[in-house]
């Protein structure tokens, strides 16, 4: 993770910890957690400043393995609709399936996403990109999707992928990640859903679902 300082954190959050509390038991673990997401010497820092023996507190590691252990457990009790996900190999990677909806030009589809979590989870949006190609104006050629504006903390995986899968059937083409492809969506209406339809049979269908091992999404 990239050095940074403690002016990146939020004002609040460094009032909190040097100014309000004097004694270090009385520190919300939570908030050194949300200091060690932006700055990699605040275990140094702290020290210096109480002299305190700080292996009390949990690491920031280790609350974002269990937030994230906890999405990964909520999402195999009750996945969202036409969504499937597992574990890679390690909790901050995952790939995913979504199925197109079959109200959408996508139907049929089976497409496959990467999926990485930050160092900096749940405050960094996760990394979602398609491993199939979509004709959608908001998934751009590489596949990418744009999550960071609209992301919160209170957000988990399953949100994304009910986004992603509610974008299917109504594309946003005012906030466009492909500029052509939402001009095509805006004026061309038909010319786009044949486009989708093209590309969905092309790349989605048959090449991906004989790629696939299903054993592995049970």
């Amino acid at each position: 993770m990239a050095q940074r300082s403690w002016s990146d954190l939020p004002r609040d959050l460094i009032d909190r910890i040097f100014r309000r509390h004097l004694d270090i038991r009385r520190i919300d673990p939570k908030d050194l957690a949300r200091c060690s997401l932006v700055c990699t010497t605040w275990r140094c820092v702290i020290a210096d400043i109480w002299c305190k023996n700080l292996s009390l507190l949990s690491s920031a590691s280790g609350l974002i393995n269990k937030r994230i252990l906890a999405e990964y457990q909520k999402f195999q009790r009750d996945p969202p609709e036409g969504c499937r996900v597992r574990i890679v190999d390690s909790l901050f990677h995952w790939e995913g399936i979504l199925i197109g909806p079959q109200s959408s030009p996508y139907a049929g589809g089976v497409f496959l996403l990467d999926i990485h979590f930050s160092d900096q989870h749940p405050f960094k949006a996760p990394k979602v990109t398609f491993q199939t190609k979509v004709y959608h104006p908001n998934i751009d050629q590489q596949g990418r999707l744009c999550l960071e504006t609209s992301w919160s903390p209170a957000m988990t995986i399953s949100h994304v992928l009910l986004v992603i899968y509610a974008r299917f059937n109504d594309p946003d083409p005012d906030d466009p990640i492909d500029f052509k492809i939402a001009n095509i969506y805006k004026t061309q209406r038909i010319q786009f859903k044949e486009k989708a339809k093209a590309w969905t049979k092309k790349f989605a269908t048959a090449s991906q679902i004989s790629a696939i091992d299903w054993t592995n999404w049970s």
